[in-house]
């Protein structure tokens, strides 16, 4: 039975909703501008602990399709719109009933243009879900987050005479998808994984994952990618973007609000091309880290002009900030998983 949510912002302000919420609820609160995928979101590992606010109004259309998420689970701490709409009675199970199943709140009739102007302002910011206003109590995130998402054993995934390892930072399941279609075999290894074990599977070739949480704290991670340089060609996707420049000596640093939505603008530094891309990142590589590193910028965002891509001038790296594999969202980068795989292939065949 839905009843009435206060969700209360670390600064005092509070927004009135209504939902289905079993116990308060705490997490960082932020927005996405997709205007489709909303599944995908919802399952998505680099949302762990977080407040999804959806600016598109009207969510929960054409319910779940089981088939095709992003993760195991809901990973999110709760979702909000400004309208739930389950009128469209099609093959999918209803998106109402699949977030009780699985535990998660959806809090609808928001304002959600004014809460997102807030966030803009403000940028991300803790907030509380309860039966009454109450200030959030947790300052920030854990820092554990991607062993939280990750797998935690190795799995092997597809079948083909290319092997990828995949290094599981809260990685999306269309990567996967992405790769083994691409008639790559996949061997899923933990975060936590040391890279002579991951060495040691003969794979031709790295993928580092997206996943949650801040880069500066993935100390283990980032040394570990270090180890692997020069060995086998490595691809970063967005944490893995990030984690390949902390493996070089680079930092990052926290945005304001983010790039999450499937409309984000990037340029191609190498050919001039432009391309519009599916993104959900609260950290980017600072650019003024990068002297010394070995690194040099391959994808910049036309927007506020951060590092999108990283390319190693020496070894065979590069890493991209957004996602070709979309879901939700164009796949006008695809053509990097393709670059990707034919290299390994012609390597193979060599």
């Amino acid at each position: 039975m839905k009843s009435r949510v206060f969700l209360t912002l670390a600064d005092g302000t509070v927004w009135k909703g209504m939902g289905v919420l079993k116990e308060a609820v705490e997490g960082e609160v932020v927005f996405t501008t997709a205007s489709c995928g909303y599944p995908q979101t919802l399952t998505d590992p680099s949302y762990c602990g977080q407040i999804v606010v959806f600016a598109f109004p009207p969510i929960g259309i054409y319910g779940v399709d089981k088939e095709r998420l992003e993760g195991r689970r809901v990973w999110l701490s709760a979702a909000v719109a400004a309208k739930l709409d389950e009128t469209e009675n099609g093959r999918f199970e209803h998106l109402s009933s699949w977030m009780d199943a699985n535990e998660t709140p959806f809090i609808e009739g928001i304002d959600t243009r004014q809460l997102i102007l807030k966030v803009r302002e403000k940028g991300s910011i803790m907030g509380r879900l309860d039966f009454e206003p109450v200030l959030p109590k947790i300052a920030e995130l854990p820092h554990d987050m991607v062993t939280k998402v990750s797998c935690k054993e190795v799995e092997v995934i597809g079948e083909g005479d290319v092997a990828v390892a995949l290094m599981d930072y809260g990685v999306k399941e269309n990567i996967i998808r992405s790769f083994t279609s691409r008639g790559c075999k996949v061997i899923r290894f933990p975060n936590l994984t040391k890279a002579e074990d991951v060495l040691a599977c003969g794979a031709d070739g790295v993928i580092l994952s997206n996943g949650p949480g801040d880069p500066a704290v993935l100390d283990f991670e980032a040394a570990e990618i270090k180890k692997m340089l020069g060995y086998v060609p490595i691809l970063g996707v967005c944490l893995g973007n990030q984690l390949l420049a902390r493996s070089c000596g680079a930092s990052t640093m926290k945005l304001a609000f983010g790039h999450r939505g499937a409309n984000q603008p990037v340029l191609d530094t190498k050919t001039g091309r432009g391309i519009i891309t599916s993104q959900n990142h609260q950290y980017a590589v600072d650019e003024a880290t990068l002297c010394g590193t070995g690194l040099e910028v391959a994808y910049r965002h036309l927007g506020d002009g951060t590092v999108e891509g990283l390319r190693h001038k020496k070894y065979d790296a590069l890493s991209v900030q957004f996602h070709p594999e979309a879901s939700p969202g164009p796949e006008d980068a695809s053509y990097i998983f393709d670059n990707f795989t034919a290299k390994l292939k012609a390597a193979k065949e060599a």
